[in-house]
């Protein structure tokens, strides 16, 4: 299970946690799929799509460390500005948020799995900001648009909204057991996020010729 945790949906971490007696796990869904693909993608956005980009990012990443060290020796000696590039800053691995997906405690990764996906704007700064090449808009757009269909669904909201349950307030809330009731028609929806970014991807490679 190791090395499946940054890609398991936080439902089936959650079943995998728990072995109370007690306990009623959410039902698996195809859901919980969707949820794995968000995943699988911001990874992917975030590394490299292939190994080519992957041995790019970090290639990149330390010519970045020696123009920054370069910077502050010409600083220091006194030397005119270099001016400041457009090119993308990234992040090592020990800065990114996305490392929470992996490291730790199996709750501490479900916590930190839905705070990032919890809205569009957490999601965006804890994770999508962070994708490699500015080039991956596309794929930065497919993410977001999943996120949002997947967790803040209009067609059963409030009851399916967000991505934390809370046991606390009288009646608890259960947003992924709520959405199992929805499930074939948030399906349906996602579904159709990623035909359409298809057909936008055909369409850019067809006008590109």
């Amino acid at each position: 299970m190791t090395g499946t945790l940054p890609f398991m949906s936080t439902n089936n971490l959650d079943i995998a946690l728990n072995n109370d007696a007690n306990y009623i796990p959410t039902p698996r869904s195809g859901l919980d799929d969707w949820e794995s693909l968000i995943y699988v993608l911001s990874w992917l956005g975030t590394f490299g799509i292939n190994i080519t980009d992957e041995a790019q990012r970090i290639a990149d990443l330390k010519a970045q460390k020696l123009e920054k060290k370069r910077r502050l020796i010409a600083g220091l000696k006194g030397g005119t500005s270099l001016g400041q590039t457009k090119q993308k800053i990234l992040k090592p691995y020990e800065d990114l948020d996305i490392k929470e997906w992996r490291e730790g405690e199996i709750r501490k990764i479900i916590t930190m799995k839905r705070t990032h996906l919890e809205s569009y704007s957490k999601f965006d700064t804890f994770i999508v900001q962070d994708f490699y090449k500015d080039e991956y808009s596309s794929l930065q757009t497919l993410v977001h648009e999943l996120r949002n269909n997947l967790f803040d669904n209009a067609k059963c909201l409030p009851e399916c909204k967000g991505t934390f349950i809370l046991a606390t307030i009288d009646p608890p809330t259960n947003p992924f057991k709520s959405r199992i009731d929805y499930a074939s028609d948030i399906m349906k929806d996602l579904l159709a996020v990623v035909r359409a970014q298809r057909d936008k991807a055909i369409q850019r490679i067809n006008d590109s010729k």
